[in-house]
């Protein structure tokens, strides 16, 4: 089965430059992604963020997207699910008018927020975004699979009304969300959900243990789209003409994304029983921002080197039985990004889905046709 290749962007700006024009070079990068070959792009949702990150209004940029390509998969990576944040009903609603904006090219994951600068922006008690996101869940997969429909719950009580419009895509897009915990990993499959499954920089034994769990729990919604799991993983990545020229680009980049991103985490596992599994994580965390071997090799998390080096790595996570890999774009220049994106449309991706049309040695061709020859 083709491995299916997504491009992922939080829309990072490196320091002194512009927030409004990193947003146009995005489309760019998001028009290129798709002349070369990957089949999704995915957005992040992240609000009132130190430094550079700036995706705050992905579903805005999905609306642009739209029109300006024609065949990618568009994808929320994540919909922040907190009601504080996003309305559930307010997110049905904007998936299934982007749905029929993109011809039937929507997809929907959704995660429950792990950042306490957008968590207190916002009044969110961290107690409750697992359970409002598990309800949201519920609420928008009925709005859009009934004509009239009702909801009871805890956070959501919804009269008899209608979702208008509703998705081209039915019953709906796709549904899944970001996991990181076996609990996650497990009500995912439970609910015939798709996971985008990361293991906060643990190794090959926990996310290989997160990707059995979901797995396990496995049992499909026969009112959904989805007919088996969908594993999605998301990886941090560089790739260069060698391997020490995508070291030397990419590992401190890389190294400085996963001090910042994950520093939220510690404080997270004190505020909320939810969030304790993180605190297990911390001593990984710590050396994946400051320890490149572990993060490259060990961390399970990312994938740097020349396009060779970069099959073999993608080639491990195909091997767990992973469907999709998430590429996260990000961290460096426009430039850089640019030239990563065409480089995987030429080396990478053609290596994984289009092995009958890229060029082998003559040697190798001959030495095949030869064999080949009846025997006199």
């Amino acid at each position: 089965m083709a491995l299916t290749f997504g491009f992922w962007s939080e829309q990072e700006t490196q320091v002194g430059q512009s927030y409004a024009r990193r947003l146009h070079e995005l489309v760019d990068e998001v028009r290129l992604a798709e002349k070369v070959g990957f089949d999704c792009v995915a957005l992040s949702e992240q609000h009132v963020a130190l430094g550079g990150i700036s995706s705050s209004a992905p579903e805005v940029v999905y609306g642009y997207l739209a029109a300006v390509t024609s065949r990618v998969k568009l994808r929320s990576a994540v919909t922040l699910m907190p009601q504080k944040i996003n309305h559930a009903l307010r997110s049905a609603e904007r998936l299934a008018v982007t749905d029929i904006l993109s011809h039937g090219r929507m997809e929907f994951y959704a995660g429950r927020a792990n950042t306490t600068i957008a968590m207190r922006a916002f009044n969110v008690d961290p107690g409750e975004t697992l359970a409002q996101m598990e309800e949201g869940i519920a609420l928008l997969k009925k709005s859009m699979r009934e004509d009239i429909f009702t909801f009871e719950g805890k956070y959501y009580q919804i009269p008899p009304r209608m979702l208008v419009p509703k998705p081209i895509q039915k019953p709906h897009p796709v549904i899944g969300i970001a996991a990181t915990s076996e609990r996650s990993h497990s009500w995912a499959g439970s609910e015939g959900l798709a996971v985008m499954s990361n293991c906060i920089y643990q190794g090959w034994e926990v996310q290989e243990k997160l990707l059995n769990t979901y797995r396990r729990g496995w049992k499909r919604d026969e009112q959904g789209p989805l007919d088996r799991p969908r594993i999605g993983i998301p990886l941090f990545f560089g790739i260069g003409s060698t391997d020490q020229k995508a070291k030397d680009d990419y590992a401190e980049p890389l190294m400085r994304y996963a001090r910042i991103s994950t520093d939220a985490y510690p404080r997270l596992a004190k505020l909320a029983d939810d969030y304790a599994y993180m605190s297990e994580s911390v001593p990984a965390m710590e050396r994946a921002g400051k320890d490149w071997d572990y993060l490259l090799n060990h961390s399970a998390t990312t994938v740097c080197g020349s396009p060779d080096t970069v099959i073999r790595q993608i080639e491990k996570f195909q091997a767990m039985g992973v469907d999709e890999v998430l590429l996260h774009l990000d961290s460096v220049n426009h430039e850089k990004i640019m030239e990563a994106i065409d480089m995987c449309g030429r080396y990478v991706i053609p290596h994984f889905n289009d092995r009958k049309n890229v060029v082998r040695p003559t040697e190798d061709i001959l030495g095949q046709i030869r064999a080949m020859r009846p025997q006199k």
